[in-house]
Protein backbone atom coordinates (compact mmCIF):
# COMPACT_ATOMS: atom_id res chain seq x y z
CA UNK A 1 0.00 0.00 0.00
CA UNK A 2 1.42 3.38 -0.92
CA UNK A 3 1.32 6.50 1.24
CA UNK A 4 -1.66 8.00 -0.61
CA UNK A 5 -3.77 4.90 -0.04
CA UNK A 6 -2.66 4.65 3.59
CA UNK A 7 -3.74 8.26 4.16
CA UNK A 8 -7.13 7.61 2.58
CA UNK A 9 -7.53 4.44 4.63
CA UNK A 10 -6.76 6.36 7.83
CA UNK A 11 -9.23 9.14 6.94
CA UNK A 12 -11.97 6.60 6.20
CA UNK A 13 -11.41 4.87 9.56
CA UNK A 14 -11.52 8.21 11.39
CA UNK A 15 -14.69 9.23 9.55
CA UNK A 16 -16.24 5.85 10.38
CA UNK A 17 -15.53 6.43 14.05
CA UNK A 18 -17.14 9.89 13.92
CA UNK A 19 -20.23 8.54 12.16
CA UNK A 20 -20.67 5.69 14.64
CA UNK A 21 -20.19 8.09 17.56
CA UNK A 22 -22.83 10.46 16.15
CA UNK A 23 -20.25 13.21 15.63
CA UNK A 24 -20.31 13.63 11.85
CA UNK A 25 -18.70 16.85 10.65
CA UNK A 26 -18.98 16.80 6.85
CA UNK A 27 -22.23 14.92 6.26
CA UNK A 28 -25.74 14.51 7.62
CA UNK A 29 -24.58 11.66 9.87
CA UNK A 30 -26.43 8.90 8.05
CA UNK A 31 -24.70 5.53 8.01
CA UNK A 32 -24.18 5.37 4.25
CA UNK A 33 -21.25 5.10 1.88
CA UNK A 34 -22.00 8.64 0.68
CA UNK A 35 -21.77 10.05 4.22
CA UNK A 36 -18.63 8.04 4.95
CA UNK A 37 -16.89 9.26 1.79
CA UNK A 38 -17.91 12.86 2.50
CA UNK A 39 -16.65 12.62 6.06
CA UNK A 40 -13.34 11.19 4.91
CA UNK A 41 -12.94 13.56 1.98
CA UNK A 42 -12.55 10.74 -0.54
CA UNK A 43 -14.42 9.68 -3.67
CA UNK A 44 -16.96 6.87 -3.41
CA UNK A 45 -15.34 4.88 -6.19
CA UNK A 46 -11.73 3.65 -6.23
Amino acid sequence: MNDRHQGEYDRVRQAMGRLLAGEATASDGSLTVVALAAGAGVHRSP
